[in-house]
C-alpha cells in the first residue's frame, strides 16, 4: 500500500463552510465501539431504496458540514438514492499533505468505519442492502477501491474519482464490483497512471467497468471550492456520467 499512499497523501480536499440544505440530517453509527458521524439525505416515496455513501478526500480539518457534500447528498436524493456522508476522520485525527505515518496508520481504522457503516445500511430498513454504492473522491476512491477489493459483498458499485487501488490488494481486482472511473490526465496529486493501471487490472479479470480521462484536467476538477482547478464542463460530464452510472447498477431491484 506504500506507493499509493505516497500518491494521496498529498491529496487536500478544501473543507468549505456548511450550507442549509433541508436534507442534509446529522448522524451516527457505532465502529468498534467508538461513534462515527455521518449525514443522510433521504429520498422521497417508500422505500427500500438504493444508496450511495459518499467517501471525502484528505484534509487538514474534519468538517462534516462540507457545502459541497451537502449539495451532492441533496442531488443524489432527489434522484431516489438514500445518500449517506461517512466522517471517517471521526475516531482519528484529520490528515493533511505529507502526513504518510498518520495514514499509515489509520487507513485500516477508517476501512473498519466505512465497514461499519455498510452494516448500519444494511439494519436500515430505508435501505435495499443489495443495492449500496460508494462514491469516493481521492483518498476516498482509495478507500472505496480497497473495500471493493477486500470485501465486495456490501458494495453494488464503485464511482472513483481520482484515486486507485492500493498495489497490495490488486488481486481483489479479481471480484470487484462495477467501478466508474473519472480522472483528469494533467493532475498533480493522483497521476492518472492511477486511473489506466485500475483500467487494465479490470480488464485483465474481466471486471465491468468504465472509464473517462477528461483532458487538461487537474484534481479535484469537479469542486467550486478549489478555483483553481474547478472545471465547470468537466464537472458537469462527471456528474452525468456518474448518475447513469448509477441507474445502471442500483436502478434494478432484482440486481
Amino acid at each position: 500500500m506504500q506507493a499509493a499512499v505516497g500518491a494521496f497523501a498529498a491529496a487536500i480536499f478544501l473543507c468549505l463552510a456548511p450550507s442549509a440544505h433541508a436534507g442534509w440530517i446529522p448522524g451516527e453509527f457505532t465502529s468498534d465501539g467508538k461513534p462515527v458521524h455521518e449525514y443522510h439525505c433521504v429520498p422521497k416515496g417508500s422505500g427500500p431504496h438504493p444508496a450511495v455513501v459518499l467517501l471525502h478526500g484528505a484534509s487538514a480539518r474534519k468538517d462534516v458540514g462540507n457545502a459541497d457534500f451537502e449539495e451532492m447528498c441533496g442531488k443524489l436524493a432527489d434522484l431516489g438514492y438514500y445518500t449517506e456522508f461517512i466522517e471517517y476522520f471521526s475516531q482519528t485525527d484529520a490528515v493533511g499533505a505529507g502526513q504518510l505515518d498518520q495514514i499509515r496508520q489509520d487507513f485500516p481504522i477508517w476501512l473498519d468505519e466505512i465497514h461499519s457503516g455498510l452494516d448500519a445500511l444494511e439494519k436500515n430498513p430505508a435501505v435495499d442492502p443489495h443495492r449500496v454504492a460508494l462514491m469516493g473522491f481521492s483518498l476516498g476512491s482509495f478507500l472505496s477501491l480497497s473495500m471493493g477489493a477486500i470485501d465486495p459483498s456490501q458494495i453494488a458499485a464503485i464511482v472513483e474519482y481520482y484515486g486507485g487501488l492500493p498495489p497490495n490488494l490488486s488481486d481483489g481486482a479479481r471480484a470487484m464490483p462495477p467501478v466508474l472511473i473519472l480522472h483528469g490526465d494533467k493532475d498533480v496529486l493522483v497521476p492518472v497512471a492511477q486511473a489506466h493501471a485500475l483500467d487494465e487490472m479490470l480488464t485483465k479479470y474481466k471486471r465491468p467497468h468504465e472509464i473517462k480521462i477528461y483532458a487538461g484536467a487537474n484534481h479535484a476538477f469537479n469542486f467550486p471550492g478549489l478555483a483553481f482547478w474547478y472545471n465547470a464542463a468537466d464537472a458537469q460530464d462527471a456528474w452525468n456520467r456518474s448518475s447513469k452510472f448509477l441507474v445502471a447498477n442500483l436502478n434494478n431491484p432484482a440486481k
